[in-house]
């Protein structure tokens, strides 16, 4: 490990170490961490997670920009009243599995909704949403059928992927995939194109209507994981299909409450058959507890403040496209990004993790991203805007970059 910058990557499972080898080997990553003087990860806080946090190594608030609570729902009394008077009613958990007893009927009532929502016929619950990626996946592909993914999906759906055949197509290559699919016809059982709406590192969009288009010319299955889009894009906030005008168009889409929602769990929604499917077969639903009355009754509450209370996401957007407008004005690289996660370039590993520091010490405290999470050369700053964001904050954060930028030019 004669690097310069020593990462994640150099402690992947290998045949040359043993867990504890490995283990004891990895504080070098931590000392070096440390030396850079900005704690990244694991960084603990006294306060709720949002637009302004108490975090350890800070007598006061800092501002934060690393939570994906888009519209602030974990924080509204609204959200909370919900989840004590569910725990005062059911208690604090279902404690048992959806299948054998532990089904409630809030549960039911979260699955219809979110199905409705997203243009889908019916869903399933999860106890996360990597669980939903997860399960789903592991459930419906075998060996006879193939995944063909883009470049950037997330982890919970390749985790789900390692019992099937894989093919990447890059990230938004419908040409690519187009040639692909007429290739290989008849070759596989099930075949499944799988993207993200909003891609959680560049904030970019999948070609939603092409991925469409080319999967019913194929006869191929698609699924989107709308993670980073439900609550947040369309019209009416229903998501990525919501925003290009495709609901009821996507076969399979898949979701988190941990983002607009503000809570914990994930959902697959699909159609009924498929969903009725998975209830027996998805592994992460069926030998798991069910999600907890707490977090499907807060859940509920954030769906029906998403639906009646538009002027929440219209704050998020006026938000988003005033940071937009001051960082492109002052010549910030943020990509292509059209929704509320702004990558801003810095394309060096330790220039990142000097800028957290400098923006640390000036109470704003922002990811960074480095490799192995992106390639070296797109090592970057990920912040998230989120609804609660006041426009004084946003102004004070570019500011401050401006002012890093002086000594540590990116």
């Amino acid at each position: 490990m004669n690097k310069n910058i020593i990462s994640l990557k150099d402690f992947e499972i290998t045949p040359n170490e043993n867990v504890i080898e490995r283990s004891q080997n990895f504080q070098s990553y931590i000392d070096q961490m440390e030396q850079f003087g900005c704690k990244s990860y694991w960084v603990m806080a006294r306060t709720g997670v949002g637009a302004k946090m108490q975090i350890e190594g800070y007598d006061g608030e800092v501002s934060a920009y690393i939570s994906n609570d888009y519209l602030g729902m974990s924080q509204r009394p609204e959200t909370k009243e919900a989840g004590i008077n569910a725990v005062l009613k059911y208690g604090t958990g279902a404690s048992a599995a959806q299948a054998i007893g532990g089904y409630l009927d809030i549960h039911k009532q979260l699955e219809e909704g979110i199905a409705k929502f997203v243009g889908q016929e019916d869903a399933i619950l999860f106890s996360s949403g990597f669980g939903a990626n997860a399960g789903l996946l592991r459930a419906i592909l075998g060996k006879n059928d193939i995944a063909y993914i883009d470049s950037y999906i997330h982890t919970s759906a390749t985790s789900g992927l390692i019992g099937t055949n894989v093919k990447h197509i890059g990230h938004n290559e419908i040409d690519y995939l187009d040639m692909i699919l007429e290739r290989e016809i008849g070759k596989y059982q099930t075949r499944l194109v799988i993207i993200d709406g909003v891609y959680s590192q560049n904030g970019d969009l999948s070609k939603l209507p092409e991925y469409i288009a080319v999967c019913k010319k194929h006869n191929c299955l698609l699924m989107m994981d709308d993670a980073h889009g439900i609550g947040v894009m369309g019209e009416n906030g229903r998501g990525t299909a919501d925003y290009y005008n495709c609901l009821g168009q996507v076969d399979i889409i898949t979701g988190t409450f941990s983002k607009s929602f503000g809570c914990v769990g994930g959902f697959v929604a699909a159609s009924e058959k498929l969903i009725q499917y998975l209830r027996y077969y998805a592994d992460s639903n069926v030998f798991s507890a069910a999600m907890t009355p707490q977090v499907t009754a807060s859940s509920l509450k954030a769906l029906e403040l998403i639906q009646t209370r538009p002027e929440i996401r219209k704050k998020l957007w006026t938000n988003v496209n005033y940071l937009r407008k001051r960082l492109t004005e002052e010549g910030f690289d943020i990509g292509c990004s059209v929704s509320a996660i702004f990558p801003i370039m810095v394309r060096d590993n330790r220039k990142v993790y000097e800028i957290a520091r400098e923006l640390q010490k000036r109470c704003i405290f922002v990811s960074g991203i480095t490799y192995p999470a992106v390639r070296t050369k797109e090592a970057r700053l990920r912040v998230s805007v989120l609804a609660s964001h006041e426009i004084e904050q946003l102004e004070q954060l570019v500011t401050a970059l401006l002012e890093i930028r002086k000594s540590i030019p990116f």
